[in-house]
């Protein structure tokens, strides 16, 4: 039985089991491989790099080049093996010449041999291969894929649906990017902002989340990501599901450290320390703004004034004497100019309005 731990990038690009794997040809391998992989992440930078590979020869390979490469093993062969006790020419099919080139590898000379025919088969022999599997899978006509970048404004909130029916909610002052469609065996975004995202299950095809500070990963669950560049925190909290939460090291000193959440559990990022944390949450105060419900707990005038200036583009100036207050209170669907008034009435205060521009006196 092979031992996978031992392979290089060479063994991964060449193994027919692991490219049907690749390719999605094949149930058994994609399961055993998926499986594989989350079993030994320490092998994961080699199969980025196999599958970089891979995808590389994949793209680049035309049908006339195909047929060169090919001419060129079967040259390669021959001019290795002494004596010329192998013979191969360009019109054999790929499995006809890895059949007779197998023959020969169990002959007494193997061994002397083997390093060169190592370096012909995988510089040839696997760019073959991969070619066949491509042009069977890609036509010349298939869309490009391109970068899609979704900006929400202070004041307004929108929906996405992503290429796999994946859902994003995004709050005001937020930003998504994503391809047109998903093309590798992970689903990668950026983001920058407050969402809630509802994301399709696909174990084979997992999906990141990548912030300044930190990445999320997810198969299928729904949660609320709260991530702007000007907090000192962000945060995820998990309402279905199950996702890992790491930091994003800064230099080659710092650590990354990594929390799995679930359900009822919201994950909390400290970017002065890159410290991870957890606590649970009220699911109205972080997701309620979906529905237009505006929740505030112990709430300084500083974070009054953040939420007005993102939920509605409202400019929020205190000018009282009463410059230091917390405030407590829930609204669904008000208007600024109502919440102010609530606001004014329980600390004695009062205020006047000038376009988006409200002042507390």
């Amino acid at each position: 039985m092979k031992d996978y731990l031992l392979y290089g990038v060479e063994d991964f690009i060449t193994d027919e089991s692991y490219l049907r794997f690749y390719f999605r040809e094949n149930e058994a391998d994609i399961q055993f491989w998926t499986e594989w992989i989350k079993l030994h992440p320490e092998k994961l930078d080699i199969i980025i790099s196999a599958n970089n590979y891979i995808d590389a020869f994949s793209v680049r390979i035309s049908e006339p080049e195909f047929q060169k490469e090919q001419q060129r093993f079967a040259q390669a062969l021959n001019e290795l093996l002494p004596g010329n006790h192998v013979s191969l020419n360009a019109t054999e099919e790929p499995d006809e010449a890895l059949m007779e080139y197998n023959r020969y590898r169990s002959g007494k000379r193997r061994k002397r041999i083997r390093a060169v025919l190592a370096l012909a088969f995988v510089t040839v022999g696997a760019i073959a291969y991969i070619a066949l599997q491509k042009n069977n899978a890609v036509t010349s006509s298939a869309e490009p894929v391109t970068v899609i970048e979704k900006y929400v404004p202070r004041g307004e909130r929108a929906k996405i649906t992503l290429p796999d029916g994946s859902e994003v909610e995004l709050n005001a002052d937020s930003k998504l990017t994503y391809p047109s469609k998903f093309t590798n065996q992970t689903r990668e975004v950026q983001f920058s902002g407050e969402a809630f995202f509802r994301v399709q299950h696909d174990a084979q095809h997992p999906f990141h989340i990548t912030t300044t500070n930190m990445a999320v990963t997810v198969l299928g669950t729904s949660f609320n990501m709260r991530c702007y560049p000007d907090k000192k925190q962000a945060t995820v909290a998990l309402v279905t599901g199950k996702v890992r939460m790491n930091t994003i090291s800064r230099n080659k000193q710092e650590s990354v450290k990594t929390i799995e959440l679930a359900p009822t559990e919201m994950g909390v990022l400290d970017k002065t320390d890159q410290s991870l944390g957890k606590t649970t949450f009220d699911l109205n105060e972080e997701t309620g703004w979906r529905q237009g419900v505006l929740v505030f707990r112990n709430a300084n005038f500083s974070e009054i004034a953040d939420r007005f200036d993102k939920v509605y583009n409202v400019r929020l100036i205190n000018q009282s004497h009463k410059r230091e207050f917390q405030f407590n209170g829930s609204f669904t669907n008000n208007s600024p100019e109502e919440i102010v008034k609530i606001i004014c009435l329980s600390k004695q205060l009062s205020y006047t309005i000038n376009g988006n521009v409200i002042t507390i006196h």
